[in-house]
């Protein structure tokens, strides 16, 4: 399973500006979310990562749909 890397952002954020620059460098290739600019709107991004400040960069896994897949992946990683 390809793993994809996810990076949460707003615009205007130095912070999250810096790590796009050094993902572009490297060529690596990430899927971009907009969270929104108020932290208490920030509820997906606090879920996921205990946190509302940005950037945030997770790996994603991608989803398991089967059983023999999810066993599979788990043996391998965990």
């Amino acid at each position: 399973m390809e793993k994809q890397l996810v990076l949460f952002t707003i615009d205007g954020c130095p912070y999250g500006a810096r790590v796009e620059k050094e993902l572009a460098k490297r060529k690596i290739k990430y899927k971009r979310i907009e969270v929104p600019s108020e932290h208490s709107k920030r509820i997906m991004l606090r879920e996921i990562s205990g946190q509302t400040s940005v950037p945030v960069l997770v790996e994603v896994i991608g989803s398991k749909n089967q059983d023999d897949d999810i066993l599979g992946w788990l043996n391998e990683n965990y």
